[in-house]
């Protein structure tokens, strides 16, 4: 006689298919429904806040100085360009919007300006269309910094700007009264009698002997002014 098969026996594939059910698979594209007027308002979307970040970005960052390139009709020979020898400053002009009064702070405009006679007049002259070299020096700290960044963001060489670890890069501060005119100045330009020696200037003495033209700062030492000046520079013994 058979043995009865109880209605609790379940076959065992039955009891591992319950145990480890099999995955189903995950929906797929065909699964979803996109409607064109979905597509049309997430691109909208994805446009517009890309127009927001833009603005953002163009009222925070500060406008890179334009690209200055050498004019190819007005170059000189290979090797052959303007030395400019003098300072780089960085100026901070300081105006208030209101009447000050001697002791407290008054609302106003600070701006930070890349200055200096040397300085001014070598960028000028890479704008006319030539290359000059400056010969300079500044210091390894945030007003170097400011200053050598928009000389290579303007493209002009760097090649003679002396970067010097511990040493404070010059920087003139000027406060303005309301109408503009000049109401205190200070200036802090020790770097550029100290470290913009002769030895640095005879570095570049082939460049400076056969430039086709010289302009040099007057408040350089004198040592600086003679070793710039000689017809014919050579290096230190």
């Amino acid at each position: 006689m058979e043995a009865t098969k109880r209605p609790t026996d379940v076959p065992l594939c039955n009891f591992i298919v319950q145990l480890f059910p099999i995955p189903r698979p995950l929906p797929t594209a065909r699964n979803f429904i996109s409607t064109p007027s979905a597509v049309t308002m997430t691109d909208a979307a994805a446009s517009s806040s890309r127009r927001r970040m833009e603005a953002v970005r163009r009222h925070l960052l500060p406008r890179p100085p334009p690209v200055l390139s050498l004019n190819q009709l007005s170059a000189p020979e290979a090797g052959q360009s303007p030395v400019i020898i003098g300072g780089m400053v960085l100026d901070i002009h300081a105006k208030p919007s209101v009447p000050s009064h001697p002791g407290t702070t008054v609302p106003g405009m600070v701006k930070y300006i890349g200055g200096g006679v040397a300085r001014n007049i070598a960028e000028c002259m890479a704008k006319l269309g030539t290359q000059p070299l400056m010969i300079s020096v500044i210091g390894d700290d945030m007003a170097g910094d400011f200053l050598l960044k928009y000389w290579r963001l303007a493209g002009l060489c760097t090649d003679g700007i002396l970067q010097v670890p511990d040493v404070t890069t010059p920087v003139v501060s000027n406060v303005f009264d309301g109408n503009g005119e000049l109401f205190a100045g200070v200036a802090s330009v020790q770097a550029v009698e100290t470290f913009l020696t002769p030895t640095w200037i005879y570095q570049f003495y082939r460049r400076i002997s056969i430039a086709p033209l010289l302009m040099l700062d007057a408040n350089l030492s004198p040592e600086s002014l003679q070793a710039a000046c000689k017809n014919n520079l050579h290096f230190p013994e």
